[in-house]
């Protein structure tokens, strides 16, 4: 595909690089040269230093014969108006960065005038990360697939575990409900695993199932936490809005720690149901008056990095039992790592992946009816979820029959509102949805690409 990109922020930059390596022609739109070396280097990126608002510079980058515009420019009115351009001048999709809740609820009504594919909202879709992750208590990481009918959470087992020194056969028939054990990171390493793997203290397990079902496992595995019901948040930020609105419909108690006095006068406007401390965070008297111990979990979303790790660092040190920090340089992740963060989440990050998950099910969509793809690029697998078509030369043959490929997984199966956690015994029928796990390299452009 060829893919114009206005904008060269953080969310700009990350999406140029992996949409490059999906080997699309990129083309990057800036008024500021790019410093960046490593987006200059990157030979399969152009970058053409003008103003994508210009319909010349727009001509420029081959807008009338491009197949996707991306605005991702730091106004919302700049990105509707260079979406409008691009419309006009021939692109055939759109997407743009809206970030202002007035723009975003408006959106429906001038949506298809600017031809608009997906209207993006980091912050938003950071706290929706977030409330999704504290839904379920213990989980490092949650997404859903099937919308929103099963979830797969991030577990870290540790030496108190059931499943500790057991293999996922053992464990699988002992627990009576069905869930899926789709990857296992140990170290550096990620596996699609099989029944004889064995668990042990120290293991990343990502398990899909039912909302009931991964509760129902947690508390087998001796995994379960406290229910998140006290939440501190540090710093007013628009994602922290975002993300009290959500608790406190979820029937969470928030408080939020802001020094600035204006921003919490802006706060407690805005979300008045929640608790509004304005103070320093880095004052732990005011911390300890506010009981922060007694805290199920502390989220760190201040603007600068290195202060939500200090702040982590310390409510992992007094056992607060959550811990999530925004990090917006993605280079400080192994950073978190040492510091043992539990939860790390990056707003650019989580835009980008959805963005290019879109852009991965048109490329493959016209064939296999692919509808989205989840890439963890640091653990080194990937989901992949498909509607199934008679092309699929798979069908109505038992999984245990059926020729998969090493490391592959067919996770679980949509069949008529009912959901399937397969074993051998099933096959998949044309117009079922599947999830697959499939670790890196496999290169699943179609779902007959799962077969040997």
């Amino acid at each position: 595909m060829k893919i114009i990109i206005a904008g060269i922020g953080k969310l700009g930059e990350h999406l140029a690089k992996e949409l490059s390596l999906d080997g699309n022609d990129v083309i990057v739109v800036d008024t500021k040269p790019i410093s960046n070396n490593n987006v200059i280097n990157n030979e399969e990126i152009y970058f053409i230093n003008g103003n994508a608002l210009d319909a010349n510079t727009l001509i420029e980058a081959g807008i009338a014969d491009s197949d996707l515009l991306i605005s991702v420019m730091d106004k919302d009115e700049k990105n509707i108006m260079c979406s409008l351009i691009g419309k006009k001048l021939g692109v055939k999709k759109t997407i743009a960065r809206i970030r202002t809740p007035e723009y975003s609820a408006s959106l429906d009504l001038f949506k298809e005038d600017l031809g608009l594919s997906m209207a993006i909202n980091p912050e938003y879709m950071a706290a929706a990360h977030i409330a999704r992750i504290l839904s379920i208590p213990n989980a490092l990481d949650t997404i859903t697939f099937f919308k929103g009918r099963i979830y797969m959470i991030a577990i870290k087992i540790k030496e108190d575990s059931s499943l500790k020194g057991v293999t996922l056969h053992q464990f699988a028939k002992k627990l009576k409900k069905r869930i899926t054990v789709c990857a296992l990171k140990r170290g550096n390493s990620t596996i699609i695993p099989r029944g004889k793997d064995v668990i042990e203290v120290g293991d990343k397990l990502y398990v899909t199932g039912t909302r009931e079902n991964l509760l129902e496992f947690l508390i087998f595995a001796n995994l379960v936490g406290k229910e998140n019901k006290k939440i501190a948040i540090n710093g007013g930020s628009p994602i922290a809005i975002y993300l009290a609105k959500m608790l406190i419909d979820m029937g969470m108690y928030v408080t939020i720690f802001e020094i600035n006095k204006e921003r919490c006068n802006l706060l407690n406007e805005s979300i008045p149901k929640a608790l509004i401390i304005n103070g320093d965070i880095s004052n732990q008297d005011l911390l300890f008056e506010e009981h922060i111990e007694e805290y199920d979990a502390f989220i760190s979303l201040n603007s600068i990095d290195e202060e939500n790790i200090v702040h982590s660092m310390f409510a992992k040190s007094i056992k607060i039992p959550n811990v999530i920090t925004k990090i917006n340089h993605i280079k400080l992740d192994g950073i978190s790592e040492m510091a043992d963060i539990d939860t790390v989440i990056t707003p650019h990050r989580i835009a980008s992946n959805q963005i290019v998950r879109y852009v991965r099910a048109i490329q493959n969509g016209s064939k296999s009816s692919c509808e989205s793809i989840y890439v963890f690029d640091k653990e080194h697998f990937e989901m992949v979820e498909f509607n199934i078509r008679k092309e699929f030369k798979g069908l109505n043959i038992k999984l245990k029959d059926l020729k998969i490929k090493d490391n592959i997984l067919v996770v679980a199966i949509y069949r008529h509102k009912n959901i399937i956690f397969p074993t051998g015994e099933d096959i998949i029928k044309e117009k079922d949805t599947i999830v697959l796990a499939a670790s890196e390299n496999q290169d699943i452009k179609d779902i007959n690409d799962i077969l040997e």
